[in-house]
């Protein structure tokens, strides 16, 4: 009976925009990672929802023009 060990990959968040957001809000890492997932609706959320995008989209612009620069 080896069961094995699956991670759940729906819900994966970059690790470095998990951590600014818990600065800049304060919040704890389980509280944002329910906001992204959906499960907490409040103006907070939208914000850390919002705020996330955001930072995705930054971080993919610049990896892609470092990439492009090589």
């Amino acid at each position: 009976m080896n069961k094995a060990n699956q991670k759940n990959k729906k819900y994966t968040y970059d690790p470095k925009i998990l951590d600014a957001l818990v600065t800049k809000y304060g919040m704890t890492k389980v509280y944002i990672r329910m906001c992204l997932k959906g499960d907490n609706k409040s103006l907070t959320a939208d914000k850390v929802q919002a705020d996330y995008k955001s930072l995705k989209n930054q971080f993919s612009e610049a990896l892609e023009k470092f990439n492009n620069k090589n």
